[in-house]
């Protein structure tokens, strides 16, 4: 039964009679999607009409099928061969292929799974290896110079703009040979005194594809991208340490390119210093880029912390699932016609979220109606970018965990399952998104209740500006205050007047009281003088 599931098969399109012996004309055409893996699957049917109607459900669903024994008088199964391809990972593809096999069934044919298999490729792909014509570089005898000319010349830059394609890994004699056997381009002429010919930097399985590639060989799969993220994070803790500790530790990245450079480069055509300088160009980077966000969240202050190298290794699994959540999907083949769609919303998401920002720091930290500051429209963008794109990350998080639930079945399974939980935490994260967009809205309130309280002028927040000022009543009997009474012997913070009336926002006012918003007044612009505070003032002069 083994055997039967790796051997050649055809799939029909017409339904065979159930007496028949499947070999029907008509060919059913293969899956036109891209698949990573093909499984094939034995099912015993019942036959007779079941059978028929087992193959009909199978043509409509797209599957490959054949039966695999003929069929004589008196039996009640048979045995089928359904091909699926996949496009996922190979830890739970089998199950999946079970279970798409009997899904197309539809519960219409009592059907057996009998065995289950992955299958390798038909064909092997045939390597086709590159070699570049360059010109001799000779710099001398010395040791340091025929080194320094040997890279110089592997990294390309005494190439003369002409190169040779050849099937399979190809040797130097084969390339010199085919270079003399073909006929002249009209371009670069190939001489043996002047030009010779250095082989295109590729691994060793990509030039050897019938041999396996080992799992941590795999460059841009999902260990290429553990390695890179590890680099990153040992960069960034490395910028953390001493000058002593950096010199110490510094050289295991050179060590690590050692071994990364094999996933690049086949040794056996590459020199030990190529090698090692593509395993740099990979690991040296990644650590590069963490040793320059540590650096920078450093120097800015208020920026530092873990979050910024987390943003980083947890957005890597995140990209990796809306891609395997986007392709082929509806979206995928209309992207360039749906993204414009997609950014239009921002055109009102982001002034909606900015005006609730200023909301919370003008009206619900301070008791000041946002109404009465005079806000220019561009501030209210600005403002609106940060929960934006919280929210817009919440959202990605959310598309991702749905893109690696595809990738490993499970939303096949239990799509229900999967789409109430990615769901709900969806919108719990973006929800939280949205409150932690707005954490800066109230720590800029009570920075501005600090500095207030401090005798300096507050800083602007995404457009509304205050200032310190002294407050001299024209008429003190017929000043109106809401609530009074008007504070005349320290400076208050004064917001820009719009309309008849100025808020004002007392520092001092209910100081046992940790709700700022019963500090604000409200004030008739033409009862009232102000004048700046010095700076750092604590009292205003007597009028």
């Amino acid at each position: 039964m083994a055997s039967a599931l790796i051997t050649p098969f055809r799939s029909r399109r017409a339904p065979a009679p159930p007496g028949g012996d499947g070999n029907s004309s008509g060919e059913m055409p293969p899956q036109a999607e891209d698949f990573t893996h093909r499984a094939a699957v034995l099912v015993h049917l019942p036959a007779g009409r079941e059978e028929t109607t087992a193959r009909e459900q199978w043509e409509r669903c797209g599957l490959s099928f054949s039966r695999l024994d003929d069929a004589h008088p008196g039996d009640t199964m048979v045995l089928y061969r359904v091909e699926v391809r996949l496009q996922g990972s190979r830890w739970g593809a089998l199950s999946e292929a079970e279970r798409r096999v009997t899904a197309a069934l539809a519960g219409r044919v009592t059907a057996q799974i009998g065995d289950s298999t992955l299958l390798e490729p038909q064909d092997s792909p045939t390597a086709v290896s590159t070699w570049y014509v360059h010109r001799k570089a000779d710099w001398g005898s010395g040791w340091w110079r025929s080194r320094a000319a040997r890279l110089w010349v592997q990294m390309g830059a005494a190439d003369v703009h002409r190169r040779v394609r050849l099937d399979g890994p190809g040797t130097y004699e084969e390339v010199v040979a085919a270079l003399h056997r073909r006929p002249d381009l009209g371009g670069v002429i190939f001489d043996d005194e002047l030009h010779d010919v250095r082989p295109e930097i590729a691994s060793a399985h990509a030039l050897r594809p019938q041999d396996p590639a080992p799992w941590h060989t795999r460059a841009l799969g999902l260990p290429g991208t553990a390695v890179g993220a590890a680099a990153m994070l040992f960069g960034w803790v490395l910028a953390g340490l001493g000058l002593r500790w950096q010199v110490a530790l510094a050289p295991l990245l050179l060590v690590a390119a050692w071994w990364v450079g094999s996933w690049f480069t086949d040794r056996e055509r590459h020199s030990r210093m190529i090698t090692w300088l593509c395993g740099l160009a990979m690991v040296g980077s990644a650590g590069f880029s963490g040793f320059l966000i540590r650096v920078i969240s450093t120097t800015l202050g208020d920026v530092g912390g873990w979050w910024p190298a987390g943003i980083v290794l947890c957005g890597l699994p995140v990209l990796r699932g809306c891609m395997y959540a986007l392709r082929q999907s509806w979206f995928s083949r209309n992207a360039a016609a749906v993204l414009p769609i997609a950014v239009l919303p921002l055109a009102w998401v982001l002034p909606w979220m900015g005006r609730l920002a200023q909301g919370v720091y003008l009206t619900g930290c301070l008791g000041i109606p946002l109404s009465a500051a005079n806000v220019d429209p561009l501030w209210m963008y600005l403002a609106g970018v940060k929960p934006a794109a919280l929210c817009i990350a919440a959202a990605s998080c959310g598309l991702a965990m749905l893109g690696w639930a595809r990738h490993f079945y499970w939303i096949t399974g239990s799509r229900a399952y999967c789409l109430a939980i990615s769901g709900t935490l969806t919108a719990l994260m973006m929800a939280t998104a949205v409150l932690l967009g707005l954490t800066s809205a109230t720590e800029a309130a009570h920075r501005t209740a600090a500095h207030a309280a401090a005798g300096h002028d507050p800083s602007s927040f995404f457009g509304i500006s205050a200032r310190l000022v002294c407050v001299s009543p024209l008429d003190a009997a017929n000043t109106a205050v809401q609530p009074g009474p008007l504070p005349t012997g320290h400076p208050v913070v004064a917001f820009d007047v719009t309309g008849d009336d100025t808020w004002l926002w007392d520092p001092q006012r209910a100081k046992g009281s940790a709700d700022l918003t019963e500090r604000a007044l409200r004030v008739r612009t033409d009862q009232i003088v102000t004048r700046p505070a010095g700076h750092g003032a604590r009292a205003c002069p007597p009028n």
